[in-house]
């Protein structure tokens, strides 16, 4: 198991190690080199207010529920007017539709008598068509109150009306062409009434100044100015956010990109916040990161923008996101297109891998069973040596033993002058007998060493009715020691009569008689040596196949 480990670790080290430098060259990212300007953290902000924008919605819900029931339960006409307008408001940046029903009902409401109220219903009702898109409704019902406002307060809600009124038309035909002057003048025109009118410390007056110093080219005034209204602003109000725009435009201006992307997070954050679905800034965030590369953000923002723009019934924005929204949307498509194909050829990588990883498995695996295989017949081979070894020193020992015995046997009837009596004994034949009987006694113990399932191998060639049974203690017959000898490869019947001191007649009627009882008298002899041949494959030494 070491040896295969071994082998596998340094092979699965290179394949992985080719998997990882694959996946890097396929995964090198494809942004462009201002990619380095995403603010990271600023949009991870965003994605979190957006994550939790439906607990803002709930929240909103419920100031809406809260000013309903106040409606419901208002004593007189006048209570109900001053609430329809409150809920207009409130409804103008979330749903243009229901500002726009409750500013009808507070100028119903409103008495006959009280002009200030009309004015500030006809207002009301242009800021929601303004909202609404209804640019045409909006411009007849402002121009119709033009000359009906008389006190301060009327005249700053009339300019501030037709200032938004004119901000959603030059958004409208996004600053192009002959309309667009007019409505930048009308804009401007607008502002300077707001100026001479409002109080210098109102929020919207010091919005206004910062306004006019961007346009002048005063950018490092209008950045320490706008940074110090955001701090007296609550982070939800829509004058926070429209700071937050302005203060991302000084940015762009000075050149510093990622600080104008933080400004348009933070002021996009801001409309989440405070349910405000007019806003313009995550639509341009969402242009600005789809120029640099970041199609992620870039489509979840335009689509957050349009639901929203869609739900609150918002068309001046539905139209200025509609611009923005193919082309992102193409380019989007396109890169989950080309996530696609990098999917598949990870796939197709790591499939090849695998096959690659799996052949080169099994043939470890193959090698391993083969080695193991070797390892055992060698194991085999190394028992059968030794006992071959062992047997023929005790063979070489037995003679040598018997071969000192006679000599001293000589020597000793010689030296008494019993030559007569050395002539009979050797004559007699019973020395040569007890010799031989020990000789055969280790012969057989040497081959069944050798091949303990010798005699179950030669039944197999036999014939049934005649298979030879051998009990533990029987030595071997004559005839299985002789075809004993023809498995380890003599096959001569001269050479085996000269080992087992037999004639050459009698060891040529033995190997008959076998013939005689097997199933294949013809090829006996062949099938016999084949079982040598077997085990010579095994590595025992000495064995050779027959000639």
């Amino acid at each position: 198991m070491l040896t295969l480990k071994k082998h596998l670790l340094p092979t699965a080290s290179v394949i992985l190690t080719l998997l990882a430098a694959v996946a890097c060259s396929l995964s090198q990212d494809k942004l462009p080199d201002s990619g380095s300007l995403l603010p990271d953290q600023a949009l991870s902000r965003l994605n979190r207010a957006i994550a939790e924008a439906s607990k803002y919605q709930e929240k909103k819900e419920q100031t809406f529920d809260s000013l309903k029931k106040e409606l419901s339960e208002a004593p007189d006409r006048l209570e109900q007017c001053m609430i329809s307008f409150k809920l207009t408001e409130q409804y103008r940046q979330v749903n243009a539709d229901s500002s726009l029903f409750y500013a009808f009902r507070a100028l119903r409401l409103a008495p006959e008598d009280s002009a200030g109220l009309k004015t500030r219903g006809h207002l009301a009702i242009a800021n929601a068509m303004s909202t609404a898109g209804l640019f045409i409704p909006a411009t007849h019902t402002i121009d119709s109150i033009k000359h009906s406002v008389k006190s301060i307060s009327e005249k700053i809600e009339f300019w501030k009306s037709s200032r938004m009124l004119y901000s959603y038309m030059l958004a409208y035909v996004q600053d192009h062409g002959i309309l667009a002057e007019r409505y930048r003048n009308y804009y401007i025109a607008c502002d300077d009434s707001l100026l001479a009118y409002l109080p210098k410390d109102d929020d919207f007056y010091k919005f206004i100044r910062c306004e006019h110093l961007v346009s002048e080219g005063r950018m490092s005034q209008a950045k320490t100015n706008l940074e110090n209204l955001m701090k007296l602003l609550p982070a939800e109000s829509n004058l926070y956010g429209m700071a937050a725009f302005q203060l991302a435009e000084v940015y762009k201006s000075k050149g510093d990109f990622k600080g104008y992307a933080i400004k348009l997070a933070l002021a996009a954050e801001s409309d989440i916040k405070g349910c405000v679905r007019e806003g313009i800034a995550l639509p341009t965030l969402a242009n600005w990161l789809y120029e640099h590369g970041d199609l992620d953000n870039a489509f979840n923002y335009i689509n957050f923008a349009l639901e929203g723009a869609n739900t609150g019934n918002i068309r001046m924005r539905t139209v200025t996101i509609a611009t923005l929204m193919p082309v992102i949307d193409e380019a989007y498509r396109g890169k989950i297109n080309a996530s696609k194909n990098q999917i598949l050829i990870y796939l197709i990588i790591t499939l090849v891998l695998f096959l690659i990883v799996a052949a080169s498995l099994a043939g470890m695996i193959r090698g391993y069973r083969r080695m193991h295989a070797n390892e055992k017949k060698l194991a085999s081979t190394s028992k059968k040596l030794e006992a071959y070894v062992g047997n023929f020193i005790g063979l070489c020992s037995n003679y040598a033993s018997r071969l000192d015995m006679l000599t001293k046997l000589v020597t000793r009837k010689i030296s008494a002058g019993q030559s007569d009596d050395l002539l009979k004994l050797i004559s007699s034949g019973k020395f040569t007998e007890d010799d031989n009987e020990e000789f055969y006694k280790l012969i057989d113990k040497a081959l069944l060493d050798i091949f303990p399932d010798f005699v179950e191998s030669i039944n197999t060639l036999l014939l049934p009715e005649k298979q030879i049974t051998l009990s533990n203690n029987d030595p071997l017959t004559p005839e299985l020691r002789i075809y004993a000898f023809v498995r380890l490869g003599v096959d001569q019947s001269n050479r085996i009569a000269q080992i087992l001191n037999y004639s050459v007649n009698t060891v040529y009627s033995y190997r008959n008689r076998m013939r005689n009882r097997a199933i294949d008298r013809d090829n006996f002899d062949k099938q016999v040596a084949a079982m040598g041949n077997t085990a010579a494959e095994g590595g025992v030494p000495g064995q050779h196949a027959p000639r």
